[in-house]
């Protein structure tokens, strides 16, 4: 029900840190209701590792019908499901990205210069606490 009222009044940052959701699948449901307000900004989701590929799906699903959120701190959930969000969301319009802690990986993609190269308003890009390698700071690099 938080979500639900998230909607209805002038909240412009939402922060789940390290709650231990007993139904993080409600949640991300929730949340997507949450994520539909107008006046919401930043979404903070951190410490709150997604474990399924289904829950996860949702999560990214969620990201994807908000239009107004111009801020993810999405960190320290330290498991492979992060790598889809590289994948799943559109991030065009956001201004600050902070994906550290999340072990992401590209394995040769160029997901995360793609990401760059095609968000002209991105300000801030924190990749902090993964596993990327000399290769993808070139590739990061030449994306500026």
């Amino acid at each position: 029900q938080i979500c639900h009222h998230i909607r209805h009044k002038n909240i412009r940052k939402v922060c789940f840190n390290n709650i231990g959701f007993t139904s993080r699948r409600g949640v991300i449901s929730e949340l997507g209701n949450a994520l539909k307000s107008p006046k919401l900004k930043c979404l903070d989701w951190s410490e709150n590792p997604i474990e399924s590929t289904e829950e996860m799906t949702l999560f990214t699903r969620a990201l994807s019908q908000s239009d107004t959120v111009e801020q993810l701190i999405f960190a320290g959930n330290v498991n492979e499901n992060a790598q889809a969000l590289l994948l799943g969301v559109d991030f065009s319009t956001y201004k600050v990205l902070n994906l550290r802690g999340n072990n992401l990986q590209t394995n040769g993609r160029t997901d995360i210069p793609d990401l760059i190269s095609a968000n002209p308003p991105l300000e801030t890009l924190h990749l902090g606490g993964n596993k990327l390698n000399d290769d993808d700071a070139v590739l990061i690099a030449q994306s500026l």
